[in-house]
């Protein structure tokens, strides 16, 4: 939506990210990709620079450094299988 009203995809990103930290008071823990901040991310197959509508395209998602697989919730690199959730059964 912001991309409609007229920002660019990058502008967009940065009001996401750490704009919305800064607004927060978080900016020295999130917000950016820093040594020493918290590092909650998506990995995105496509060029969200020049087309925003790439970032539906989430392909890993790492949180509290524990990468998964987004479209199986996976984790990735683990030996360790998790349990099926209730809906894949």
């Amino acid at each position: 939506m912001l991309v409609q009203g007229g920002m660019t995809p990058h502008e967009a990103l940065r009001c996401a990210t750490s704009n919305g930290a800064a607004y927060l008071g978080m900016d020295r823990d999130l917000g950016t990709l820093e040594p020493g901040k918290l590092a909650d991310i998506v990995v995105i197959d496509g060029d969200v620079l020049s087309d925003i509508r790439q970032s539906e395209k989430v392909r890993y998602t790492m949180i509290n450094g524990r990468l998964y697989d987004a479209a199986t919730l996976e984790e990735v690199g683990n030996a360790t299988k998790r349990p099926k959730y209730w809906w894949q059964r």
